[in-house]
């Protein structure tokens, strides 16, 4: 199984956090999209014939700045290129001022038959801090709207870590989340990024920076109201009704294949990683001109041996170590033993058979836990001699 995502570099607004490649500016829209579709049709070799695909993915950007006709267009390009499931998942990035009852509609009309909503707030002044385009009342009347047409496999996207967001808030807004009619939720922390507008005013003392305390507690806010609610926290950022997780991103932590289409769009061929170039005017002259789009970079064993450790930490998967063995003669248990027994001791991980698994505590620390356990350079002179 595998997936195609799809890169919508538009914005109607700059939301002041955000480093993903857009342009605000919608005069090259109706080329970018003529160059989507002529790269979907270019790229029908990363695939083999008989592989299937199980998952696509608008992402952003925002797609729902398309139009029907638009999104029509793409997806049938899409299936005429490629072996689709006829029940693949099909999953829209949207914001909550696009989704009219009429947009939904034909939403799902063309084939989309999963919502993912910025919504990052239900704070009306949170929302202008942040530069958002929508209010909090569409917030909250979209997600009704597209369980009123059908929809019945819809997330939310919320942001934590807000400087100005207290507590008492923040376990309301999960709750508040809660009772809408969703099963999918992902919340992630506020992080200033370089060459984002966020970093500059911090820079200008104009708004104070995230508190990682703080976001930490919120983090483990999150987590006590999910565990009440019964929701599955299947990934460091994602929780879900049991059997919702995303498909489509549990195949990027799984490291099944897939392909990036659309400017800055990323790809991975289980030996390859490789990237659109993140430049519209750029990316418009590379396809006009019948020239490669991408870069390409060969994953060495090490890489993808730590890549490995990464994307399996962060999800409830875990990673088998027995697995990890037997394909990269690498012993985790004998490296690391001292490591291993200590986050026990501290319930940040847990060692069940041969899968090491973090705790919902450990989940806040996965990155660094999977940096401790990474191969170094001895691994990988080890393994080429």
């Amino acid at each position: 199984m595998a997936g195609i995502y799809i890169h919508i570099p538009f914005c109607k607004k700059a939301c002041f956090y955000c480093d993903f490649h857009f342009s605000v500016s919608f005069k090259s829209k109706a080329d970018i999209i003529e160059s989507i579709l002529l790269e979907t049709k270019r790229r029908r070799e990363f695939f083999e014939k008989e592989e299937i695909i199980e998952t696509i993915y608008f992402g952003g950007g925002t797609p729902s700045v398309l139009t029907m006709s638009e999104i029509d267009e793409i997806l049938g390009t899409v299936y005429e290129v490629f072996n689709v499931l006829p029940d693949a998942e099909v999953t829209f990035e949207c914001n909550p001022d696009d989704l009219s009852l009429e947009y939904l509609k034909m939403l799902k009309l063309v084939g989309i038959n999963r919502l993912s909503i910025g919504i990052q707030s239900f704070n009306e002044n949170h929302l202008v801090w942040m530069n958002r385009s929508h209010t909090a009342s569409q917030s909250l009347q979209c997600v009704h709207d597209a369980a009123s047409v059908g929809f019945n496999n819809i997330t939310i996207d919320l942001i934590y870590g807000v400087p100005q967001l207290d507590n008492q808030e923040w376990r309301d807004t999960v709750k508040q989340a809660l009772a809408l009619p969703i099963n999918h939720l992902s919340a992630y922390s506020l992080t200033m990024e370089e060459n984002t507008p966020y970093k500059k005013l911090v820079q200008q003392k104009k708004y104070k920076q995230p508190d990682e305390d703080q976001s930490s507690i919120h983090y483990e806010i999150l987590i006590q109201e999910m565990n009440s609610a019964k929701w599955e926290h299947y990934e460091v950022s994602n929780f879900c009704k049991q059997g919702n997780s995303s498909k489509h991103n549990t195949g990027y932590w799984q490291q099944k294949k897939y392909l990036g289409i659309g400017p800055s769009a990323h790809s991975f061929d289980l030996e390859n990683r490789s990237w659109n170039v993140s430049n519209n005017a750029q990316y418009l002259e590379r396809i006009a001109s019948n020239k490669k789009t991408f870069e390409t970079e060969l994953l060495t064993l090490q890489d993808r041996l730590n890549e490995t450790l990464l994307t399996g930490l962060r999800a409830k998967w875990g990673i088998n170590l027995a697995e990890l063995k037997e394909d990269y003669a690498y012993d985790i248990l004998t490296r690391y033993k001292e490591e291993i027994g200590y986050w026990q001791s501290t319930n940040w991980a847990k060692l069940e058979g041969d899968v090491l698994r973090l705790t919902d505590q450990g989940l806040l620390f996965a990155d660094y836990i999977a940096s401790e356990l990474f191969a170094d350079e001895d691994y990988s002179s080890q393994t080429s001699s």
